[in-house]
């Protein structure tokens, strides 16, 4: 008698939850707390970071009709690096409006805002839970590194937007929201949906963990819904037959669609390299390279890669990303402390997932794939900035963990009624009172970043330098200078877009000496931002210090800080010594041709001058002739 009324005050608040009023007010303040905390650390500075810089350069390149082609570098050649989804991205964002970072960067966030709206409703779909799926874009909202990569010019955010979408686009289909009515709108979105699974490979190469995650997910379920077929036709059930070949051919074309499109896009992205004569896989190079350039040897160096990787996934760059967790020195030894609370964090997540009936493999599909790719990664890859694209499923995976615990004590306790209120209250408890709290904090140090109004006056002298060296390079050298520097596309940005040259992070001196030449460089920046300058073109001036002549210092030594200046110097080949040589001394008929213009032509012995010889002004006019001794004149002759 008395359970009716309690169930249909249960299915009441479900209803209520599910309204249309209900989803357009979450909806709503979504968007206002996403808007709010995105202008809070919106940065209008460009990010040191250089791949933004890159990604910009070469929109740039096609919105100018240069193809893809790297015009941050003395010499235009195709680009092969970066797929070139998101520079054709920016370059039609910048021909539509206005040509500037800020254009592209607000595009971001846009994008950003739009990935979680779809969020939300790819949540709600799969979970039937309104308040589950509003309070994961709560959080999403407030995640300081979704918010950050959403203000700088990186592929991420039009990538989570387009996984999103291809997501909500394949649930639309697959749970009839479309085409229950009218069933030719199916091959209409199925035909959006494969031009955007060809599109996201080309935004993000590692979005292949997606597609293989898309594929995995959709045959099978072509096949269990094969399988249905086969049955419903064996025992002569018309209705079933009819709805089951149906969801068959939804997610047999869905899954043949995905294939073809990543196809067709990845052998047109390769063909056009192979057309070009161009080895476009640094991505494999890199894989196979350990931090310090040597290459990867046998199984034992694959141990200490996934064992250190694995390690640092657990506990430190999943928990970071999903409930705050602080941030500590990588070099620092991993705490018990940190083991139970990461594998804790994992169980839960794993839980979550289970705990799913719709999308349950996809979730575990492109989450495991993804974590698992970048845990065979070199260890200089990882961090949070890799796996932001998929912290939105962290955050939803660990709320929906909690679902489940409170669901499997409502079935220990064998209550009657649903779990739902419960498990609202509590996940409106943790997200509203403890977890919101801890992500508007981690915001700190962005929106302190994002206040700072220019790089110059930024305390990091490191940066400092080699940003001040770039401003002098466009303001003090000649428009046509050719630079070397370790960092061209950053030298680009803060140089008024003055291309130049990189150089190969590790050579010996002779290799750069001769690099220098063959290039016909004019100047070359020794800065100690990045560490490679000092490792390899140091080298190089102390080997010929007389082809290379000091114009600008930024900075001096700090033993305690363990700082250098970073240097501009003038490379100039025609300086020094060319003539004879024996046993690597000049020895024999020769000229030296000094940093002031004036030249000495004659003969050397003991790498200086000795015997006959004369001396030159910076014009060609003779100076002076006679005897040398030791590089000093010791009898004019005439």
């Amino acid at each position: 008698m008395n359970s009716s009324p309690k169930t249909n005050f249960w299915q009441l608040i479900d209803k209520f939850s599910q309204s249309k009023w209900v989803l357009g007010a979450m909806l709503v303040i979504i968007s206002f707390v996403y808007n709010h905390n995105y202008s809070a650390l919106y940065d209008r500075k460009i990010d040191l970071n250089g791949d933004n810089i890159y990604y910009y350069s070469l929109g740039q390149a096609l919105s100018q009709g240069e193809g893809y082609t790297n015009i941050i570098n003395l010499k235009k050649s195709p680009h092969s690096h970066f797929p070139p989804g998101y520079p054709w991205f920016i370059s039609k964002v910048i021909k539509v409006f206005p040509a500037t970072t800020q254009t592209v960067k607000k595009t971001n966030g846009f994008l950003m805002y739009l990935s979680v709206v779809l969020f939300f409703f790819v949540i709600y779909i799969t979970t039937k839970n309104s308040i589950l799926a509003f309070l994961s874009a709560i959080l999403v909202s407030l995640h300081k590194e979704l918010l950050r990569i959403a203000t700088i010019m990186m592929s991420e955010s039009l990538f989570i937007f387009l996984s999103m979408l291809a997501i909500f686009l394949a649930l639309l289909v697959l749970k009839d929201i479309v085409g229950a009515k009218r069933r030719w709108m199916v091959w209409v979105v199925i035909f959006v949906y494969g031009l955007l699974v060809a599109y996201t490979y080309l935004v993000r190469t590692i979005g292949l963990s997606l597609i293989l995650a898309m594929v995995g997910w959709l045959g099978i379920l072509a096949l269990r819904d094969l399988i249905r077929w086969r049955k419903a036709v064996k025992n002569q059930d018309v209705e079933a037959v009819d709805t089951s070949k149906w969801h068959f051919l939804k997610a047999a074309l869905l899954c043949l669609i995905t294939i073809v499109g990543v196809g067709t896009a990845k052998m047109s992205w390769d063909a056009r390299n192979r057309h070009l004569n161009i080895d476009a896989d640094n991505y494999k190079t890199n894989f196979m390279k350990k931090t310090n350039n040597e290459d990867m040897e046998g199984v034992a160096d694959w141990k200490v890669r996934i064992k250190s990787n694995t390690s640092n996934f657990i506990t430190r760059w999943i928990p970071e990303a999903t409930y705050m967790k602080a941030p500590v020195d990588k070099e620092s030894k991993i705490s018990p402390k940190e083991w139970i609370l990461g594998i804790l964090l994992i169980v839960l997540m794993i839980g979550g997932c289970l705990y799913l009936k719709i999308g349950r493999l996809l979730m575990l599909f492109y989450v495991g794939l993804t974590v698992g790719v970048l845990i065979l990664y070199p260890e200089q890859f990882g961090g949070i900035r890799y796996i932001v694209p998929i912290i939105p499923f962290f955050i939803f995976l660990s709320l929906n963990g909690i679902s489940a615990i409170i669901e499997g004590v409502y079935k220990l306790l064998k209550l009657s009624h649903p779990p739902f209120l419960a498990q609202s209250v509590v996940l409106l408890v943790i997200v509203l009172g403890v977890a919101a709290p801890k992500y508007i904090e981690a915001q700190t140090d962005y929106k302190k970043l994002a206040k700072m109004k220019s790089w110059m006056s930024t305390t990091d002298l490191n940066s400092l330098h080699f940003l001040e060296a770039a401003k002098f390079c466009s303001d003090s050298l000649e428009e046509d200078a050719r630079v070397v520097c370790r960092k061209p596309e950053l030298f680009y940005m803060f140089s008024d877009y003055h291309p130049s040259n990189g150089f190969p992070h590790y050579a010996d001196p002779d290799t750069i000496y001769n690099i220098l030449c063959r290039d016909s460089i004019d100047y070359i920046i020794v800065d100690t931002w990045f560490r490679h300058a000092y490792v390899t073109l140091w080298p190089c001036v102390q080997k010929y210090p007389e082809k290379f002549k000091q114009v600008k210092k930024f900075g001096d030594v700090d033993t305690v800080k363990k700082l250098n200046p970073t240097f501009i110097f003038l490379f100039n080949d025609e300086w020094g010594y060319h003539g004879e040589m024996k046993d690597g001394v000049r020895q024999g008929q020769g000229e030296m041709n000094m940093q002031d213009g004036r030249s000495y032509k004659g003969t050397f012995a003991n790498n200086l001058p000795n015997g006959y010889g004369t001396l030159y002004d910076a014009e060609g006019k003779k100076l002076v002739s006679g005897i040398w001794k030791d590089g000093a004149l010791v009898r004019v002759t005439q």
